[in-house]
């Protein structure tokens, strides 16, 4: 048993890597592959059972229950590894090429094992800001334009890139202006924690983020935070000096860029690039609206709960949730909620909650109900999919279903 000639192909380039980011050694930090038949090991020792020492790595029989994604792992003995899933991998077809990709993708993950272990306030992200982040027209477009910009600035060369850069640091500052300091902080620590594991993966490569301003407008805050703190990174690279250590110190990318290159330099809006952020803006709010027409469709008995003095937010499923309008969200698949006396489970049945946040929870409307029954002075829902549990004397007939009002 050996490991897949991708995989051998592999390890040898992340061995031979150039510097990549100080006190980062990629070909020190445990690698955890899965090659779709077995998962291997390579640069620890497990320190669990299970596993088989081959050749001076460690294999496992199928995919190793702590690795579903490509992400830092923790094994059961808890040793941390950089996790990569082959099979999830889209890999070129020349072999080459395709151990360089692998390659790649493992220091990307190697990086997030590094952050792991070096303490810095560059690291944390706020990333339930990211349900809130804005989506209109006007802070995707000064989104798009920023691409723009910092695309020319990394494509200059030896020319000037000086002055693109200025410009993307411009419409940066327009796009700022929109957000809140939620919002704002968890872009700039999205940018130092995915963004700079992008850029090492790049530096890997020998190759520039991927900027597209087409597709800027349609992007999450989230996904191009990878491109833009990569782009950021490699540009402050041309400064020569040593901004790793500023970084680490929790200063964010584009503040040490303008402190090298000069304050935004202002740059006329591109009418095509107005016109595709408002096209993304307007479909997206149609998204939200036929999600919450959706909604409000299912047949069957209503129950809207409230509460004077709020009700509590419990778990809730972050991949599903959509901010539908104002200060209401929809729960898509799970979410808990209670209040005096009171508790509402879903997990597969929709629910909408309303309040001046996420976590301010005001009201909640669920359709779509079963018939309940009583015992014991409770109001009682249980299916496999939802589960409400009422004082049945708070419980108040409606023409179309149940209302609810708690203290």
């Amino acid at each position: 048993m050996h490991p897949t000639a991708i995989l051998r192909d592999a390890l040898p380039l992340i061995a031979q890597r150039p510097h990549l980011w100080p006190g980062f050694t990629p070909e020190r930090t445990p690698l955890l592959t899965f090659d779709g038949t077995h998962t291997w090991l390579h640069h620890a020792d497990p320190g669990s059972d299970g596993w088989t020492q081959v050749d001076g790595a460690w294999v496992w029989p199928g995919r190793h229950p702590a690795l579903s994604a490509h992400t830092a792992v923790t094994l059961p003995g808890g040793l941390i590894a950089a996790g990569v899933l082959l099979p999830d991998l889209p890999l070129p077809t020349e072999p080459a090429q395709a151990a360089r990709t692998l390659a790649a993708t493992l220091i990307h993950e190697a990086f997030h094992v590094y952050q792991g272990a070096t303490p810095s306030p560059a690291w944390p992200a706020l990333e339930l800001a990211a349900l809130t982040y804005p989506a209109d027209a006007d802070i995707r477009h000064a989104r798009a334009e920023e691409t723009h910009w910092l695309r020319l600035a990394l494509h200059a060369g030896d020319g000037d890139w000086i002055t693109p850069a200025r410009h993307a640091l411009h419409w940066r500052t327009q796009r700022h202006a929109r957000l809140n300091a939620d919002h704002r902080t968890f872009e700039t620590r999205m940018e130092t924690t995915e963004g700079l594991a992008q850029y090492v993966e790049t530096r890997f490569l020998g190759d520039h983020p991927d900027l597209d301003p087409d597709a800027a407008p349609q992007q999450t805050p989230r996904f191009w935070s990878y491109r833009s703190g990569a782009a950021l990174a490699h540009l402050l690279d041309r400064t020569g000096t040593p901004w790793p250590a500023e970084v680490l110190a929790g200063r964010p990318l584009a503040d040490l860029l303008t402190g090298q290159v000069g304050s935004p330099l202002p740059a006329a809006p591109h009418p095509q690039r107005q016109r595709a952020a408002q096209a993304a803006a307007d479909a997206h709010h149609a998204d939200q609206r036929a999600r919450l027409e959706a909604f409000h469709a299912q047949p069957g008995p209503t129950l809207h709960l409230s509460s004077a003095g709020g009700l509590r937010l419990g778990g809730f499923d972050p991949m599903n949730l959509h901010p539908v309008e104002p200060g209401t969200f929809l729960h898509a698949r799970h979410v808990q909620v209670r209040g005096p006396g009171a508790q509402v489970l879903t997990v597969g049945h929709p629910a909408l909650t309303r309040g001046p946040d996420l976590f301010s929870v005001q009201e909640v409307t669920l359709r779509d109900l079963p018939t309940p029954h009583r015992e014991d002075g409770r109001w009682l829902v249980h299916t496999p999919t939802l589960t409400i549990d009422l004082p049945a004397d708070a419980v108040q007939v409606t023409p179309d279903g149940w209302s609810v009002r708690l203290p």
